[in-house]
């Protein structure tokens, strides 16, 4: 009972349908602006750069304060567009979901106008700060597993879960956070389909092994982006593409004392849960919400990471008694 990911053509209106077979200008969205781009907003800066996109900033001629984020898409990569339209319909009320406004239907391309969030991306912070505090992690884990889960409700999978697909609302570390770019995103139906695509270092080993894509993909990924955000590192980091492709495929997963002598126990438990060989051995994204280190406050985090260190303290304790009776019992046995 493989699933397959397919367009959400056939969930969205006719006449975006139509589209995909004349790319016509004038037939893309029921947000479809009437009137040129340049006659309402003015480009500022570029974003960044996707796969299958580009991203500028823009703000509204009318106004000395009200920006936007204007992802301009080839007609050529028409079906990544759609995809995205598909998310956006559906998601438009959620609040971890980036908004988008309108689109404007051009001969070789469309732009969408996108909410603009001011304080960049998680990547930014982690760039910055290099790791995050467990808080923190639990803050932002907590609103992706609920963005996830609304997604996975509505048999969408994302498929590229990352820090550079977060977008942080307000002034870090308080902030709301907004999940981005569904280019890559599929409806998930009962057929079965192989897709190579996604981040490396994110990459689930099924996505490596060129195998059947279901929602426990978007778990592994939040598996490794929990890792990343508590460590700075990635759990599968190869010197090359193939290197860490190698090693997501043989999925052995370390954590180095350096890197986790501080991480609470809960921490290390949910990660083992999520980065997991076989997929549907991973948990949930409405399991992964109930589990006790997603429940965790900023309190009980510093009482778990205390009680921790006690009991890794007793054992080194007991460890060491151990030895000197080992040790005494050599000397008598001399």
């Amino acid at each position: 009972n493989h699933q397959e990911l397919i367009s959400p053509f056939a969930l969205i209106p006719p006449s975006i349908n139509n589209m995909i077979q004349t790319a016509a200008p004038g037939e893309f969205t029921h947000r479809c602006a009437k009137v040129s781009f340049d006659s309402i907003y003015k480009i500022t800066e570029d974003l960044c750069r996707g796969r299958f996109s580009l991203v500028k900033k823009c703000i509204k001629k009318d106004t000395s304060d009200q920006f936007f984020a204007a992802k301009i898409i080839k007609k050529r990569h028409l079906q990544q567009a759609l995809n995205e339209l598909r998310i956006f319909q559906l998601s438009y009320k959620h609040p971890n979901f980036v908004k988008f406004y309108q689109v404007f239907d051009l001969p070789t391309e469309a732009i969408f106008i996108l909410e603009y969030a001011k304080q960049g991306d998680l990547q930014l912070v982690l760039e910055l700060e290099g790791y995050l505090e467990e808080s923190q992690a639990i803050h932002i884990m907590k609103q992706i597993l609920e963005a996830v889960a609304f997604l996975h409700e509505n048999k969408i999978v994302h498929l590229d879960i990352k820090p550079q697909n977060i977008l942080l609302m307000e002034k870090w570390p308080s902030t709301q956070i907004k999940l981005c770019d569904f280019g890559l995103s599929r409806v998930l139906t009962n057929q079965c389909l192989l897709e190579m695509s996604g981040t490396t270092d994110f990459l689930a080993p099924e996505v490596v092994n060129y195998e059947p894509l279901t929602y426990a993909t978007d778990m592994w990924n939040i598996g490794v982006l929990i890792y990343v955000l508590v460590t700075g590192h990635t759990p599968f980091g190869g010197t090359t593409k193939l290197n860490t492709q190698s090693n997501i495929s043989q999925c052995v997963l370390d954590f180095p004392e350096d890197l986790f002598e501080k991480i609470s126990k809960k921490c290390i438990d949910l990660i083992k849960k999520l980065i997991v060989r076989i997929p549907k051995h991973r948990v949930t994204a409405n399991v992964s919400l109930k589990h006790p280190w997603i429940c965790l406050n900023e309190e009980t985090i510093l009482k778990n990471s205390i009680d921790d260190e006690e009991e890794d303290d007793d054992n080194s304790t007991l460890l060491s008694t151990n030895n000197n009776q080992y040790e005494n019992n050599d000397e008598d046995n001399n």
